[in-house]
């Protein structure tokens, strides 16, 4: 007979989905590929796809052939590195499976059912990327492990079946090794009281906590003397921090830095925890080459056979035009791109005209009525404006072009694109949310240059003579380049290091919640053990 310690388990595995969780908000397109907007139009929610059928874990567990008492222990051994991940804890479960004495039949059905699980975690992540409502496995889903699973009996190592399942992100092992540590000693800080900013000069209580705050964060030694006032080693190690955070290094601590260094260590646990859920809701095919873009870090990464090829300072959309996360397939790239404006992003530009209708034949820019007519500025009708405005306006490419010298398009439904920019001189800030959505990439004809590798007759000599003339000139993609563009607060640098970044867009709050929710909901403490009955280990669940 099964202990009632599995028992209980086996409600836990198969418990249900939690309710009620908010969906994330959509955000809206633009209206044209050559917008540098992401905003007017209203999106129009899809027809909701047909429901698939939720997984039995019992049922797909019976289905599991090939087990033996190695392949158990070792399914069991993966699963106290649950934590580690950032998961709830499968600690009882294992214990069960190692220790318990049903039937072989039991413990390879408990020991199926632990694996569907936590292996379902790692693939497809705890809670739903789009409704955050805890994630449901599904029969497709089910089946997909399972196969896994069966390999890795062929193969001798079971425990594969787990680590096939985790994320391929880079810094996900980074992001994991400071999940152990935290678990291992829990960080504690002092917090700064509230109040208003502080700068050069200041002195008194909250002066002395944020020192307090900096040496606890490694970025000034123990030895300042209470009640000393802000000087200029304080302000550095301030830089430091808002450095590594990615707000604006000032030097001052204002408010925005007082609401980082104040982030409670549950909290930033919580964020850690949300953070390696974001990457394992990534695709696992990102190709063979790819690019990311992570919008907090404000950085653009080619990768090539696994290998990072190229890195790029990027640019990205203010607060009020916020750029989305998602995923799409690179098809070709415009070279001397033309700007075409919507009306509601042309508005200051239709307003100049108005005024001075002088400049858009200075700035060459065309205008166009509904039928596509060329027109003067001279006629439009500007009693039209706020109403049922017919014209559009367009830019061809020259210095002034907002899109600069070259643009790459992965067709989305939001009308977000990389390109290059005129402001080139705004990468020299830490902080660079000014876009109204689109990403602004720097040394963009150098991205190009990989983009375009290997395609024939397309070299940086070739490139570097189209752009400098004036004709627009579309380079279709031989192999299709997939983006992935990535809002994630937490990340692991090339050495191991872990930064806590600024939360540019305010998303994490609703992520962290219904994560911790979700966590909760599926974390039992171990039961207390009593006399064993029958040979199984009978517990409380009282």
């Amino acid at each position: 007979m099964i202990s009632y310690l599995a028992a209980g388990l086996w409600l836990l595995l198969t418990g249900p989905a939690l309710a009620g969780a908010q969906a994330v908000e959509p955000v809206a397109p633009g209206t044209g590929p050559d917008a540098d907007i992401a905003r007017e139009a209203e999106v129009v929610a899809p027809a909701a796809p047909p429901a698939r059928p939720v997984a039995d874990l019992e049922r797909w567990s019976d289905r599991i052939t090939g087990w033996t008492a190695a392949h158990r222990e070792a399914i069991a051994v993966r699963l106290f590195d649950a934590p580690s991940h950032g998961l709830p804890d499968l600690d009882a479960h294992a214990v069960a499976i190692l220790e318990g004495e049903g039937s072989e039949a039991e413990l390879n059905r408990l020991a199926g059912m632990a694996y569907l699980r936590f292996a379902g975690w790692l693939e497809f992540g705890l809670i739903d990327r789009e409704t955050q409502a805890l994630r449901v496995l599904l029969d497709d889903d089910a089946e997909l492990l399972v196969r896994r699973l069966r390999w890795a009996f062929e193969a001798g190592d079971a425990a594969q079946a787990i680590d096939d399942s985790a994320p391929t992100v880079r810094d996900y092992d980074a992001l994991r090794a400071e999940m152990m540590r935290v678990l291992a000693v829990t960080p504690i800080w002092p917090g700064v009281s509230t109040g208003p900013s502080l700068s050069l000069g200041d002195q008194g209580a909250r002066v002395d906590q944020l020192r307090t705050r900096l040496t606890a964060e490694g970025l000034l030694d123990g030895d300042w003397q209470e009640g000393a006032p802000y000087d200029l080693r304080l302000e550095t190690a301030v830089r430091r921090y808002q450095g590594r955070t990615n707000l604006a290094p000032t030097g001052r601590m204002d408010q925005a830095t007082l609401r980082q260094l104040n982030l409670p260590p549950d909290r930033r646990i919580g964020q850690l925890m949300a953070n390696l859920e974001q990457r394992r809701w990534r695709t696992r095919d990102l190709g063979r080459r790819h690019i990311w873009v992570n919008l907090a870090d404000f950085r653009l990464e080619a990768w090539e056979d696994g290998r990072l090829a190229r890195e790029h300072e990027v640019m990205v959309g203010r607060q009020a035009s916020s750029t989305p996360e998602f995923s799409e397939d690179m098809q070709y790239i415009v070279l001397n791109p033309w700007w075409g404006l919507p009306a509601g992003s042309a508005r200051p530009r239709f307003q100049s005209f108005r005024r001075n209708p002088s400049l858009a034949r200075e700035l060459g820019f065309r205008i166009y009525d509904r039928s596509g007519e060329a027109i003067s500025v001279y006629e439009i009708d500007w009693s039209r404006w706020g109403g049922d405005w017919p014209y559009r306006m367009s830019q061809p490419p020259g210095a002034d072009n907002p899109m600069g010298e070259v643009k790459f398009i992965f067709p989305n439904r939001y009308n977000v694109y990389i390109h290059d920019t005129t402001e080139r001189d705004q990468f020299v800030r830490t902080r660079r949310d000014f876009s109204a959505g689109c990403i602004r990439v720097q040394d963009p004809l150098a991205l190009a240059q990989w983009v375009l590798d290997g395609q024939d007759g397309w070299d940086r000599d070739r490139i570097d003579a189209v752009v400098a003339g004036s004709s627009p000139t579309v380079v279709w993609l031989d192999d299709r380049i997939p983006v992935h563009i990535a809002y994630w607060t937490v990340v692991g640098d090339a050495d191991g290091r872990v930064r806590y970044l600024n939360d540019l867009y305010h998303r994490d709050s609703g992520v962290i919640d219904a994560y911790l929710a979700a966590h909760d909901s599926q974390s039992l403490p171990l039961p207390t053990a009593t006399r064993p009955l029958s040979g199984a280990v009978a517990v409380s669940f009282e």
